[in-house]
């Protein structure tokens, strides 16, 4: 029978990579408490490679390069951007956090910022039916698709959608809770960033603008 001190040692039945979606908060307080950095890397590895996917849909990179070499340089850059972008995003959380009065660590940002893209990295594995049924479709601006491919096109489209709002709740309730902020605060937090990022655009893009 276990002591006090014993039972204190014993690590809780949790396991984030289904808990997150339903309890973010409890989710973030066991990754702090129990795993290492390597389990922040892994997520954000795998974050990146699944974000390099979608960011190589969105250019059209098929048009210019084939399918295995996009696949190869996925392999290679996405987790590397996705550790790089780790650090980015959760140094400008964790200043914000401070600005409205938040109360955790770099080190917890980063974690609230991790366990938000276990989210990502599951929602991510509908890229292997994508890969399947689209192959090199999936890259380019011009492609013969069939009634089919409109179809699953529909499906992984909704699919993306729901997995990024409700990534974006999870990091909301991560935030909240390693800052101690209430929920509007935190919302504040994770746009702010996004606000200041459109409105240095538009001012680019007018001064670009001929009568300037």
């Amino acid at each position: 029978m276990l002591n006090i001190e014993e039972e204190k040692n014993v690590e809780p039945k949790l396991n984030p990579w289904t808990s997150v979606w339903l309890h973010p908060r409890k989710t973030v307080q066991y990754v702090s408490e129990y795993k290492t950095d390597k389990f922040i890397f892994l997520i954000a590895a795998l974050a990146g490679l699944v974000h390099f996917l979608d960011l190589a849909m969105s250019n059209d990179l098929g048009d210019a390069l084939s399918l295995g070499t996009i696949l190869l340089i996925a392999l290679i850059a996405g987790p590397l951007l996705g550790i790089i972008g780790l650090y980015v995003a959760s140094g400008l959380y964790y200043m914000i956090s401070k600005m409205f009065g938040g109360s955790g660590t770099f080190s917890e940002t980063k974690t609230a910022y991790a366990v938000s893209g276990i989210i990502l990295v599951i929602g991510g594995l509908i890229w292997i039916p994508d890969l399947l049924i689209l192959g090199q479709g999936n890259f380019m601006s011009d492609y013969d698709f069939t009634f089919g491919h409109f179809g699953w096109l529909f499906i992984s489209m909704i699919g993306n959608l729901t997995i990024g709002v409700w990534s974006l709740v999870a990091l909301i309730a991560a935030i909240s809770e390693v800052h101690r902020l209430s929920i509007g605060k935190a919302i504040l937090v994770i746009l702010l960033p996004i606000i200041i990022l459109v409105i240095i655009v538009i001012f680019i893009v007018v001064l670009t603008l001929p009568f300037f």
